[in-house]
């Protein structure tokens, strides 16, 4: 869902957990931009939260709201997750609550099992839930490389000097 991007400045909303939070950020600074809803689909439905695969069960991005600024700022705010028993056909919620507490330090009030569909290419049953999450992204200052770039070349190969 897009919308407009007030003009009013930033606040972020941090989670209860940093690790949630830094994680959520890395999540979404990698994914496809807003502009390639279905890639950024794909890939919100294959990559988790967990840098780590081996857990029993991993959290996912399920419904966000997108709000772009003129400008190019951007900011995506989570309004749903999902927890999905990573193989399992059957979630148990008191499990799911247990591990977001555990592993994010949340408290997964409104935990709702998802019934008769699993995850994205059968990786799971899973449960929605909501926690306090803001990616921002400010507006590009410039498209051209800057002094400071370091990547911009020391000299101009068509210069004498």
């Amino acid at each position: 869902m897009a919308g407009k991007l007030e003009a009013s400045p930033f606040v972020a909303v941090a989670s209860d957990s940093p690790s949630f939070q830094h994680a959520f950020e890395r999540l979404l600074a990698r994914a496809p931009g807003p502009v390639f809803p279905r890639a950024r689909a794909l890939y919100l439905q294959k990559y988790s939260l967990e840098a780590e695969r081996d857990s029993e069960f991993r959290t996912f991005l399920l419904e966000e709201e997108i709000q772009e600024s003129p400008a190019g700022a951007l900011r995506i705010r989570a309004l749903a997750l999902a927890i999905v028993a990573w193989g399992q056909s059957r979630i148990d919620d008191a499990a799911a609550a247990a591990y977001l507490t555990r592993r994010w330090g949340l408290n997964a009030l409104e935990l709702q099992v998802v019934e008769g569909r699993g995850w994205f290419r059968d990786g799971g049953a899973y449960a929605r839930f909501r926690a306090p999450a803001v990616y921002e992204r400010a507006a590009p200052t410039t498209l051209v490389s800057s002094p400071a770039d370091p990547a911009a070349p020391a000299v101009d190969p068509d210069s004498d000097g």
